[in-house]
């Protein structure tokens, strides 16, 4: 069976992420179009320094830019938290809600072999570079001890059947699931601000019941637009939270 997909909304938290977002967004319309898919493009402005706010602003009205703002920087889940909320607020159920970075790193590329397997009947896709065909280049060796490391300990707590990077923020979701964990976490349905907040959000829409899969896709970190933002330390601590609460979660 096949369902159709009638509009996407994309969210991508941004945190000074100027240069990206001039290339990046333009690349996501082109992507959509070719697709024929009406969307909505939605950016959290977390706190940007640069000149982010005006780049946004500057894009024609057709691009569909939706601009949620951030006066400080509140971080990755914080950022995650803000915009998924508001698209379970706007959205129906038989719509979608892409994630990507906003650095240049995720490929609108692939948008289309995703939201061809949510067609298929999946409630979450993952573009994936672990799984067969994927590919990473550029990530430093540190960073890929920690994802490797995470993903193994969250397979070993959580498995989800059909996916194996946890910790990868390419994906999309049937708006359906999203709301039927926002039904039953509320305005708790993201509560790590950090990159793990990502995760959190997976493992809840998960604990629903929701039907997983995933696609390659080559990952290129020496393409992203400004120095890294993630905070090793601060990182790991947050999937630790993530694996402590796991059981209220279940259970609440």
């Amino acid at each position: 069976m096949t369902l159709a997909i009638p509009k996407a909304y994309v969210l991508m938290p941004a945190y000074n992420e100027a240069a990206s977002l001039r290339e990046l967004v333009p690349d996501i319309v082109k992507a959509l179009r070719a697709r024929g898919i009406a969307f909505t493009i939605v950016v959290v402005n977390d706190g940007s320094r640069d000149e982010t706010a005006a780049v946004l602003q500057n894009f024609p009205p057709d691009y569909a830019v939706q601009t949620l703002s951030h006066e400080v920087n509140r971080g990755y889940g914080a950022s995650l938290r803000t915009g998924y909320l508001w698209i379970v607020r706007q959205a129906r159920p038989d719509e979608a809600a892409l994630s990507l970075d906003a650095d240049r790193t995720h490929s609108p590329a692939y948008f289309a072999s995703m939201l061809d397997k949510l067609s298929e009947g999946f409630d979450v896709v993952t573009a994936s570079y672990m799984t067969a065909g994927g590919r990473v280049f550029g990530v430093p060796l540190r960073r890929r001890i920690m994802s490797q490391g995470a993903n193994v300990l969250f397979r070993c707590a959580a498995r989800i059947d059909g996916t194996h990077a946890y910790t990868n923020g390419f994906r999309v979701y049937r708006i359906s699931a999203l709301q039927a964990a926002f039904g039953r976490y509320g305005d708790r349905l993201i509560e790590e601000t950090g990159f793990a907040g990502g995760t959190e959000l997976l493992l809840k829409v998960c604990a629903g019941g929701a039907r997983t899969a995933e696609v390659p896709f080559d990952l290129h970190y020496e393409n992203r637009g400004a120095d890294s933002k993630i905070h090793i330390r601060r990182t790991i601590q947050g999937y630790l939270s993530v694996l402590r609460r796991m059981r209220d979660w279940k259970s609440g």
